[in-house]
């Protein structure tokens, strides 16, 4: 009788740690789930602010490197692609941004006072960048 009641509490104890596991199984892949939720949407955020600052530097660059080469330029975005200095840089997907084309001239000027916008759908954001005719500077704003 006795091996009968050590069999049974063994049994019930292995079925409560069994109970345990999938309560404790469950709880882990819940906050996982919601964890990489949030990481997958912060990993959007910092893509869209590293293009915003990559656009900048880039720009520049050109622009710099027309004045010091003294050599025409050409800096613009066509089927999501930003080209740059005879390169080519992917835009991220989430970024939206219109086409364009801007042209420095040997000095490092451009003769453009276009305005480009770049939409961040995940951060709900526009960043508007008003060009400067003659100097190539450009005037930012966040909306």
């Amino acid at each position: 009788m006795r091996k009968i009641r050590e069999k049974h509490v063994n049994w019930q104890i292995r079925a409560f740690t069994l109970v345990e596991c999938l309560l404790v199984l469950t709880v882990i892949s819940f906050l996982t789930l919601i964890f990489s939720s949030v990481l997958t949407k912060t990993v959007h955020l910092v893509r869209e602010e590293l293009f915003v600052l990559q656009f900048e530097n880039l720009y520049k660059n050109t622009q710099e490197d027309a004045a010091l080469l003294s050599t025409r330029e050409d800096f613009g975005v066509s089927h999501s692609f930003l080209t740059y200095e005879n390169h080519r840089l992917k835009i991220p997907d989430d970024v939206i941004i219109s086409d364009f084309s801007i042209q420095f001239d040997e000095q490092g000027e451009n003769s453009s006072l276009k305005k480009i916008k770049i939409l961040l759908p995940d951060e709900q954001k526009i960043v508007s960048y008003q060009l400067e005719m003659g100097s190539g500077k450009f005037k930012k704003t966040v909306s």
